[in-house]
């Protein structure tokens, strides 16, 4: 069976991610179908509505962002490489826990403005007591 047929015919089988090319295992504990890979996080754009794998792009989805929903569900917002289109994906629980605390750090190293200055000019006035303690 090839890569493309694997993607479109995908019923919670294993496959090989098509961005770091390692094998992705099924869900475990429930699930319709896997949306990401859970080594790199990406995803591939197949779907036109979710888990109906009619979408003709293909194109890598970048997982670009977390975000967390009003009950405290995570969710990754994947990006088409080719396309454009976003799609906000469930976390899943074998996700790689690096690469998501990597992504939810990444704002904090582009700053637009010299974080280590004004880190460290907030630290001073903590320890002189100008700004409360939580």
């Amino acid at each position: 069976m090839s890569r493309k047929q694997l993607i479109e015919n995908n019923n919670g089988e294993s496959f090989l991610c098509h961005s770091c090319g390692q094998p992705v295992p099924p869900l475990e504990g429930g699930g319709n179908n896997r949306n990401h890979c859970p080594h790199c996080l990406s995803s591939v754009h197949v779907d036109i509505l979710t888990g109906d794998r009619k979408c003709r792009c293909r194109g890598v989805m970048e997982a670009i962002a977390l975000w967390v929903g009003g009950k405290g569900e995570g969710s990754l917002i994947h990006r088409c490489g080719k396309c454009g289109f976003l799609r906000v994906n469930r976390i899943a629980q074998d996700d790689n826990e690096l690469m998501l605390f990597m992504l939810a750090a990444a704002p904090l190293s582009q700053l637009p403005f010299r974080s280590k200055d004004a880190l460290g000019s907030l630290k001073e006035r903590c320890r002189q007591g100008e700004v409360n303690r939580v």
